[in-house]
């Protein structure tokens, strides 16, 4: 199991960008996200965190809603386990102004669910994207275009399956309305991420999501009108 940093991409203000980390020829994606470097709780936003095996990589497509340069690096987990299998859940439609949330994409009833990720439309950023139980994985967004005659948009959810039952730890951290914050799950001594993802609920969105060296970050800002609760999840597993 390694972890390996992409190329980061600059984004001016308004702008938006796709990111990618690659894996070493012989291993495959299981994780990965990204962080933004100038200013980790800056209004950066993401409509896909997700694997793409037939490149070998995690691609992150995100937006800069602030009024700053920032710089987003894209980070994925890569391993050898050859049991790895991708699963690709339904799509839900979102209307303009509103949230959905994606059916579970799902591992076999053999298999356990080890990472996962999400993709959406246009001006549709993440909320959710997260464990629904040990064999899938689960995605919520946000459509930001408000204009009642804007073509529909949609969401989408990727589980990452595997032969080998892993760990699982969840962090959480509190968020007022309005404000931003960080929520970490850490692996167990001896273990190493192989996979995490994040929750904050209705009327607030991610800012980042991605591994550390033994566990998984996530950011968030709350655009609610009362409290939320940030999770931070991770699928842990022995080197």
């Amino acid at each position: 199991m390694t972890q390996e940093p992409g190329h980061p991409i600059i984004l001016y203000p308004g702008g938006e960008g796709t990111a990618t980390a690659y894996c070493p020829q012989g291993t495959k994606p299981t994780g990965g996200g990204a962080t933004v470097e100038s200013d980790p709780l800056a209004a950066v936003f993401f409509r896909e965190s997700a694997p793409n095996p037939a490149r070998n990589r995690w691609q992150v497509q995100a937006y800069n809603g602030s009024n700053e340069v920032q710089t987003v690096h894209p980070r994925v987990i890569c391993t050898t386990d050859s049991t790895i299998t991708y699963n690709v859940g339904p799509d839900s439609s979102i209307q303009p102004g509103d949230f959905n949330s994606a059916p579970g994409a799902g591992c076999s009833n053999s298999q356990y669910v080890v990472g996962g990720g999400v993709q959406a439309g246009p001006r549709t950023f993440v909320m959710e994207s997260s464990w629904a139980n040990i064999r899938a994985w689960y995605a919520v967004a946000k459509y930001t275009d408000y204009d009642p005659d804007a073509p529909l948009s949609y969401v989408r959810g990727f589980a990452i399956c595997s032969d080998r039952q892993p760990t699982l730890k969840v962090g959480s951290t509190k968020l007022a309305a309005g404000a931003v914050g960080t929520a970490h799950a850490e692996c167990p001594a001896g273990q190493v991420p192989t996979g995490g993802g994040g929750s904050i609920g209705l009327d607030a969105l991610l800012n980042g999501s991605a591994p550390t060296a033994t566990g998984w970050t996530v950011q968030g800002t709350n655009k609610a009108d009362g409290p939320r609760t940030l999770d931070a999840s991770v699928f842990c597993t022995t080197p």
